[in-house]
């Protein structure tokens, strides 16, 4: 048994073998940096690969709305809902699993959530009713496709600091290759099969996803991370704290909430695009090359716009705004939109506006909350952007009470420059908030044996003339989103009266 288990490739880095060393006598390996490259590209590849199929998937869900209308015959609203039950799971489930890839390894919740993927899109092709899709797509493939999804993200902001934007980018372009593909794959199977067989080969195409998530080898053995306050294994209920702390945070609470703006109206085009321009007299197939323009911009836009924000000379805020300004600006243009060529040219400036606020949601999430909390803050972020899964059905009712998508277009257009307003509020939050203000508990580190203990409360006095910070440490993220105010700083050693009889251990102000 112990030669086959040698034998599997990609086995985890951590020995389930008897131990010849009792635990507490044994030194954790060091932890690894990130490569900013080498196994990190394969990791990026596959991340795509995910993305094209699985956001793929849900992003050309459009084209089987007309045959689930003609199907079971109910509203456009009600039909809609489909689709954004599965996106809201997408969302909703994010912190989940963030916190089990954290617990179990990337390698392991990815697949799993591929064969959720596998099995509900199966059954989803024997439904007789909205009902039971709401159930096994909206639900089942909704957080199938977060357990695929997340892990992804998670290891690409693990793997790479520099280029972080460009793998992002690449990753974050996955979603619109497949949108690209899978339109004319998904029309061309429902034309000649049936939107029921389309469903069944799929699934079947999902086995790539499982074969892919091998090659999602952590950095660091399980157990062991970056943060010294993810070491603190005995008090669950600091780990508690820790991560509702972030809903403190004056910077990650607007950014949640312009992003909540921005993400209404995502999934609108994606959804009823082709429903629109079917509407306005446009052939079926017509419209279908909408969506095609649209991803074949969107992907090409994401590469170009993450390897722009790795630039030290680009405030990635700024760029994050006219992405979202220009999503609303183009959403309100909807109305005087009437025929076949300017609803392409709408598609391929969506696709390059669009472009900078996807790719940097994970970036700049990482930037604010540093990467000892962005598994939480990611998790935190996609559930926040659950709210999208409200504007295709929102989008459905405006069409069922008015005959038209245009009000509901507009609606999310609004939304979008709001958001951009509400972004501009980041700066100023910064200047007046300290970010030192992170710290969570004072601890000591022994070097030797990694022990971890609270300080006591008889502390030496701190001199009110010399500043905190040059005697203690208050931790913080390192990427402090390149701000003038705020610079990077380590961890020093106490340097106080009882320097001396500190003994090894090295006294940091978390």
């Amino acid at each position: 048994m112990h030669i086959f288990w040698t034998a599997i490739p990609f086995r985890r880095f951590y020995s389930e073998e008897p131990e010849l060393i009792p635990r507490e006598l044994r030194r954790p390996p060091p932890i690894k940096p990130p490569p900013d490259g080498g196994w990190g590209w394969v990791i990026v590849l596959s991340s795509f690969l995910y993305n094209v199929l699985v956001l793929g998937y849900h992003n050309s869900f459009g084209v089987y709305l007309i045959s689930l209308l003609k199907e079971f015959g109910e509203t456009s609203s009600k039909t809609a809902w489909v689709g954004s039950i599965s996106y809201g799971f997408i969302m909703v489930c994010g912190p989940l699993s963030g916190k089990l890839t954290v617990r179990y390894g990337a390698r392991e919740i990815s697949i799993l959530g591929s064969l959720i993927i596998m099995i509900s899109t199966v059954c989803s092709s024997y439904a007789p009713n909205l009902g039971t899709l709401f159930f096994t797509h909206g639900f089942l493939t909704g957080v199938g496709s977060s357990f695929a999804f997340t892990p992804g993200m998670i290891m690409v902001s693990q793997y790479f600091t520099t280029k972080r934007s460009l793998a992002t980018g690449i990753v974050m372009s996955g979603g619109a290759a497949g949108a690209l593909v899978q339109t004319r794959l998904h029309l061309f199977l429902i034309d000649i099969l049936g939107w029921r067989q389309s469903l069944r080969v799929f699934s079947g195409l999902m086995i790539i996803c499982v074969i892919t998530g091998f090659t999602y080898l952590p950095l660091n053995p399980k157990g062991y991370t970056r943060s010294v306050v993810d070491n603190l294994k005995n008090s669950p209920l600091k780990k508690f704290v820790v991560d509702l702390g972030l809903w403190k945070d004056k910077i990650f609470l607007i950014w949640v909430a312009a992003n909540g703006l921005c993400k209404f109206g995502f999934f609108i085009p994606y959804v009823h695009l082709v429903k629109h321009a079917v509407q306005l007299g446009i052939p079926v197939h017509s419209a279908t090359n909408i969506m095609l323009f649209l991803g074949l911009t969107s992907m090409i836009s994401r590469i170009i716009f993450g390897r722009i924000c790795d630039s030290e000379r680009i405030n990635r805020l700024y760029i994050n705004q006219a992405s979202v300004f220009g999503v609303g600006l183009l959403y309100m243009l909807i109305p005087v939109l009437h025929s076949y060529g300017s609803l392409v040219a709408f598609g391929l400036f969506l696709g390059i506006a669009d472009a900078g606020n996807y790719i940097l949601l994970p970036v700049l999430t990482f930037d604010l909350m540093g990467a000892e909390k962005m598994p939480v803050a990611w998790g935190f972020m996609l559930t926040v952007n659950a709210v999208s899964c409200l504007g295709p059905p929102f989008a459905g009712w405006v069409n069922d009470m008015t005959g038209s998508y245009n009000l509901g277009f507009v609606v999310a257009g609004a939304l979008n420059v709001a958001a951009c307003f509400v972004l501009a509020l980041i700066p100023i939050a910064k200047r007046s908030t300290r970010q030192t203000c992170k710290s969570i508990m004072n601890v000591t580190i022994d070097r030797s044996t990694q022990e971890i203990t609270q300080w006591a409360d008889n502390l030496p006095p701190i001199a009110e003339e010399e500043s905190p910070v040059s005697k203690y440490v208050n931790y913080f993220s390192t990427t402090t989103f390149r701000s003038p105010e705020i610079t990077e700083s380590r961890p020093e050693v106490y340097r106080g009266d009882d320097a001396e009889t500190a003994g090894p251990a090295e006294v940091t102000r978390l």
